[in-house]
């Protein structure tokens, strides 16, 4: 009884694990366009983290953020065009880099 009770709590375990895909809208405009908007008067947000997707078509993240008003944005982009995938507000740095 012991062995079977471990071994559903270990299907139940793989059955809640599988991933899902979810579909959601994004917006997207010339990658030129989009970075002028974020770090124009308006949202004047400035990237902080920057990454290269792996075995991609040259595919760009980046998270931009107000420090002063704590908006953030994250975006993926190429050389021709960019999207916004998500954005909100309350922004926290939780890493400032090594203390020296």
């Amino acid at each position: 009884m012991k062995y079977f009770l471990i071994l559903v709590l270990f299907v139940v375990g793989l059955v809640a694990a599988q991933s899902i895909t979810i579909q959601k809208p994004v917006e997207c405009a010339d990658t030129a366009t989009l970075l002028r908007g974020l770090s124009g008067r308006d949202y004047k947000e400035r990237p902080i983290w920057f990454g290269i997707e792996p075995e991609a078509t040259v595919s760009r993240y980046s998270l931009f953020v107000n420090e002063e008003t704590k908006t953030w944005t994250l975006i993926q982009f190429d050389k021709d065009m960019a999207c916004v995938l998500g954005t909100g507000e309350n922004s926290t740095r939780i890493f400032t880099g090594p203390k020296i």
